[in-house]
This record gives structure tokens, C-alpha cells and sequence, in this order.
């Protein structure tokens, strides 16, 4: 069975995810720029695993499954942006 356009929307969402998540610690940073930097490295973690996804998608072609460490480490990311925004609160 072929993917068709599957590649192309795996991309995409990992575009998207990376893109929200610089999205909300740019905000985060406007208003509190402390709690803005503490919450920098979830972004930078989501940036680095979706570029390595993406590679790997050009590659293959086919979507794998997301390695364990990989969907630990962006529920860590997302739990850390959560967390600077409940700061600011």
C-alpha cells in the first residue's frame, strides 16, 4: 500500500509543533522574560527531535514510530512550557 501523502503531513506537523512551541516561549519571554528563558530549552528540544524526524522522513519515506526516549523527551519539553506558563499565573 503506498503512503502517498503521508510524508508530506508528518513534515508538516512537525513543522507545526516546533513552530507553536517557539510560538508560546516567545510570549512567555515577552512577559516574563525569567520564566521565558526558563522554559527555552523545551523548545529547543522539540526543535532538535523534529529535525531529526524530518531527516529521517526524507530518508525513508515512510513514517516510523517515534523512538520511546524521543516521546519522553518532548512530554518533558511540553510538561516544561506548561509549567513556565502556570508561573506566570
Amino acid at each position: 500500500m503506498s503512503s502517498g501523502l503521508q510524508s508530506q503531513r508528518t513534515e508538516l506537523a512537525w513543522l507545526r509543533t516546533t513552530l507553536s512551541a517557539w510560538a508560546v516561549t516567545a510570549i512567555l519571554a515577552r512577559v516574563n522574560f525569567l520564566v521565558g528563558m526558563f522554559a527555552i530549552a523545551g523548545p529547543v528540544a522539540v526543535t532538535l527531535i523534529a529535525h531529526a524526524r524530518r531527516r529521517r522522513l526524507r530518508e525513508d519515506r515512510v513514517p516510523s514510530a517515534l523512538a520511546p526516549a524521543d516521546a519522553v523527551t518532548m512530554a518533558a519539553a511540553c510538561v516544561l512550557i506548561a509549567l513556565a506558563a502556570a508561573l506566570l499565573l
